[in-house]
């Protein structure tokens, strides 16, 4: 009997742990209380039997006559006493068959709990699996309608383009209207075969058509001024030739004046720098020895008639690369101050050719506007940007 109801208890445990999803069970592992309450049940029957025989031996001992056998006759008392016997005898079996009755429906019902949540988990299993199947039936029907829009924005994106160029042909080749005509309806009967895809630009398609038919005459009118034109561009052409002629000789002169400046720069390639100073090409470069700021170093540069240094060629980075020494960092003329993002050299122009580290520059909690050359003992050195305030060494340029 114990163990009965502790099997009870369990059934009624588990199932409340599955129906709270404390428990995932699988579902051929919920059919194990269902085999535990047939179990369970056969044993109730097989008690509920065993008090059914013994309620029949007992009615069928209290009935029988005691003068039936006079061999066996009783004295008064005894038979007082066993007929007390057999009463607490009978109140405990009929105990007995209450607790079991008792228990028997307690099993049953939860036997039909039971069952009741296996239904509802099948009906809820299967609706899972039919939402899972639309689901997947509308995600498909999605990608195909991805790609089928895809494909149409594709056709879109190629014939505006063509129909762009097309249409740029027809202003500038005013004189072979027949021929761009015969076009334009080539690539009109083109269209007519997107018709449903392109109907948004058609109209402005047809309106650029009926424009153009209207031109028709109006061109074919005007062809007639055009060659008057055509004369009056001759003598404009004989003109322009003349002029020609004098840009020759403009040209000559600038050929000249450009030949004795590259002889001053020569000169001042030629011309020596000053003590600590290395040279490079027309310039003159210092790296400075103490540590300041972006602002201070400037200062510095300017002080000794100079400015920090402006990098306009790979060559230049890579001699500027190699005033540094290992792993050092030095300013350069470069920041977006005034506006930013947008980077300017110090002498006012703009930016040209970069060496910027990957991911740079990135204004770092956006008061990062100065730039720094960092020195790489491969290639030709990397630029950085970083907070102006910071104390480093810097290049100066004259």
């Amino acid at each position: 009997m114990e163990l009965m109801e502790i099997n009870d208890e369990e059934i009624f445990i588990n199932k409340n742990l599955t129906m709270e999803g404390l428990i995932n069970k699988d579902l051929p592992r919920k059919k194990r209380p269902c085999r535990c309450v047939t179990v369970c049940l056969g044993l109730l029957g097989a008690v509920l039997l065993a008090g059914n025989i013994g309620q029949l031996i007992y009615y069928e001992m209290i009935s029988r006559p005691t003068s039936a056998d006079p061999t066996h006759s009783y004295s008064q008392g005894d038979q007082l006493q066993s007929h007390d016997a057999s009463t607490e005898e009978r109140k405990q079996l009929e105990a007995r068959l209450s607790n079991l009755t008792r228990e028997r429906d307690q099993l049953q019902r939860s036997y039909n709990y039971m069952t009741t949540q296996k239904d509802e988990f099948k009906a809820s299993l299967n609706n899972q699996k039919r939402e899972r199947e639309q689901l997947q039936a509308s995600y498909d029907d999605m990608q195909r309608n991805l790609e089928r829009l895809q494909t149409n924005h594709s056709n879109l994106t190629v014939s505006k383009d063509q129909l762009q160029t097309n249409y740029s042909s027809l202003q500038r080749k005013k004189d072979e209207l027949q021929t761009l005509f015969t076009t334009l309806r080539e690539n009109r009967d083109q269209l007519q075969s997107n018709f449903s895809s392109l109907k948004n630009n058609m109209d402005q398609l047809q309106r650029s058509y009926d424009t153009l038919s209207i031109n028709k005459n109006q061109l074919q009118i005007s062809y007639n001024s055009l060659w008057k034109d055509r004369e009056r561009l001759q003598t404009s052409y004989t003109t322009l030739q003349r002029k020609t002629e004098q840009l020759k000789a403009n040209y000559s002169s600038l050929a000249t004046v450009r030949h004795q400046y590259k002889k001053m720069i020569d000169k001042v390639r030629g011309r020596p720098c000053q003590t600590g100073w290395r040279k490079f090409d027309i310039s003159c470069y210092l790296v400075t020895n103490g540590k300041k700021n972006w602002t201070l170093s400037r200062q510095y540069c300017v002080a000794r008639g100079a400015d920090l240094v402006v990098i306009d060629t790979m060559e230049e980075q890579a001699f500027v690369n190699g005033l540094l020494g290992s792993g050092q960092n030095a300013w350069i003329g470069l920041t977006d101050d005034l506006e930013e993002g947008t980077w300017m050299w110090v002498d006012g122009t703009p930016v040209t050719t970069t060496f910027w580290q990957s991911g740079q520059p990135n204004s770092f909690n956006g008061n990062q506007d100065c730039a720094e050359t960092l020195q790489k003992s491969s290639g030709v050195g990397e630029w950085n940007d970083d907070g102006c305030f910071s104390d480093q060494g810097a290049i100066c340029e004259k």
